[in-house]
């Protein structure tokens, strides 16, 4: 049997960078990362080398200066070998993964993303990865705080993530995901949202947010007394729960139209 080779042969300074990655685990790259001392390669004929290795199969280039690697023990029947998009997100874009990419990071969604999110201080901007994924930067301005390190890279707190669901669900999959991922989290610091809601959260979102809090309170979900106090006291003026709905019902105590609906909110608590 013959094997077929989906890959050219290396030169030896060709395999000098491929080992090199390989040594590092680095499956997922910028040139910029290649330590030129340890290979004795000019910067100029680094990218030489590597526009080599991508035309005789062995890296992928995905755009933004990001390469794949592929590693040896898939270099019999297909070119391009894709790890974990989370990670080529991270490379492309200076932020975090944020919104329904965080709640999957954090086990708290089962929703699969074939759309990475990233929040930004400075660009918003949408890549194509491969055939199967989206890469989409999301401008955060000042809100783009609020991460920690995870696996290789960076991703919102819980707290944080929830934060930015709320503020902007569209990204999030809907209020009713948020809300149905909320109810997994088995430990939140509250303290840490309330310090987001503070700082970047309006009366209006702290309302919308009280009053979506009270409605879990049907799924057994606890709530700190405190943080509810909190966000009730934000109430200034009617608001409504979705802008860009009209019609529903008025609930006096948060001064918020529902115009999208308990049992719409609840439905995987009430359809399972």
């Amino acid at each position: 049997m013959t094997l077929k080779l989906t890959t050219k042969p290396l030169s030896h300074e060709e395999q000098r960078i491929y080992l090199y990655l390989e040594s590092i685990d680095r499956n997922v790259f910028k040139v910029s990362e290649i330590d030129l001392k340890k290979l004795g390669v000019a910067p100029s004929y680094l990218y030489v080398l590597v526009d080599r290795l991508e035309k005789k199969g062995w890296l992928t280039g995905v755009g933004k200066g990001v390469y794949l690697r592929l590693p040896a023990s898939t270099a019999i029947g297909g070119k391009v070998y894709l790890e974990d998009p989370m990670e080529v997100a991270a490379k492309m874009f200076d932020g975090y993964i944020a919104f329904s990419s965080a709640l999957k990071v954090h086990g708290l969604s089962d929703y699969q993303p074939f759309t990475i999110y990233m929040a930004t201080k400075t660009r918003s901007d949408t890549v194509t990865l491969l055939k199967d994924y989206e890469i989409r930067a999301v401008k955060f301005g000042r809100r783009c705080t609020g991460f920690e390190k995870k696996a290789r890279y960076a991703v919102s707190t819980i707290p944080k993530t929830f934060f930015d669901c709320f503020y902007r669900p569209e990204y999030a999959g809907g209020y009713s995901e948020v809300l149905k991922s909320l109810r997994r989290a088995e430990k939140i610091d509250w303290k840490e949202f309330e310090k987001y809601l503070e700082k970047f959260g309006s009366s209006s979102l702290c309302q919308k947010i009280g009053y979506m809090l009270t409605l879990l309170k049907e799924t057994d979900f606890v709530v700190p007394h405190d943080i509810v106090r909190y966000m009730k006291n934000r109430v200034k003026n009617k608001t409504k729960l979705d802008f860009g709905r009209n019609g529903g019902t008025y609930n006096r105590d948060w001064m918020i139209i529902d115009n999208i609906g308990k049992n719409n909110l609840l439905s995987w608590w009430y359809n399972g």
